[in-house]
């Protein structure tokens, strides 16, 4: 299936992120297979090779911080790049439920070559109390996560995925939101506006792995997701 914006865009994205993920493993995209099989090929080789959780993590966050340009450039000594640190401070902290709800619509329209399709929710009345705006389009929800399904991972969702996005959105772009798969659905939900807990990354890390996972290194690790248990 193609996004919203079509199939060429699709393209672009795609090869954009699997350059930006090359780099951040010191290779170049022609190291890899092109396309999707080619982008899922370097985060399997990050996973193996990764000397723990948390590097895995940085490595992705580093991904999503060179997908944006250092324009109107930073502050010197700022590690962001231009556009994040900017938009925090002219989006982001004065208008936090505005930024919410773009956000949501942003990543609804430019990441569903990655995902697979979404649609934009309102969250529930149930909402954690912490929740910023009134939670109408604040929830993106995933039907049925391509990359964690191709990926047959946990580990991969969970070092790759939830807790650098988290990262990238909460402390590189000043804005709440939090990630919320279910590995049994490979259903995945980001919810904007409301901020990740020490309980939401103990839960994900207490998971055990998909059945067929391909990571020998994340079953044998006891200090990254319990994959292959």
């Amino acid at each position: 299936m193609s996004g919203p914006l079509g199939q060429k865009a699709d393209e672009v994205f795609l090869e954009a992120f699997r350059t930006a993920l090359a780099a951040s493993n010191l290779r170049t995209s022609e190291s890899y297979p092109p396309g999707y099989d080619g982008m899922l090929e370097i985060v399997h080789e990050i996973l193996r090779t990764a000397s723990s959780p948390e590097v895995v993590v940085a490595k992705s966050r580093a991904t999503l911080n060179a997908l944006f340009p250092n324009f109107p450039p930073s502050p010197p000594n700022t590690p962001r790049p231009g556009l994040l640190y900017w938009f925090e401070i002219l989006f982001a902290t004065p208008f936090p439920a505005f930024s919410s709800k773009m956000n949501a619509w942003v990543t609804w329209l430019g990441a569903q070559w990655l995902m697979g399709k979404c649609e934009l929710q309102d969250l529930k009345a149930d909402a954690p109390a912490n929740l910023i705006g009134d939670g109408q389009n604040q929830l993106l929800l995933v039907k049925r996560c391509r990359y964690l399904e191709s990926g047959s991972c946990a580990s991969l969702c969970v070092n790759s995925c939830k807790i650098p996005t988290q990262q990238f959105f909460n402390e590189d772009m000043g804005l709440p939101m939090r990630i919320i798969p279910d590995y049994k659905t490979f259903e995945c939900r980001f919810e904007f506006g409301i901020a990740p807990t020490a309980e939401d990354e103990r839960e994900a890390r207490a998971v055990s792995c998909i059945a067929g996972c391909p990571n020998p290194k994340s079953k044998e690790s006891s200090s990254a997701v319990k994959c292959g248990d």
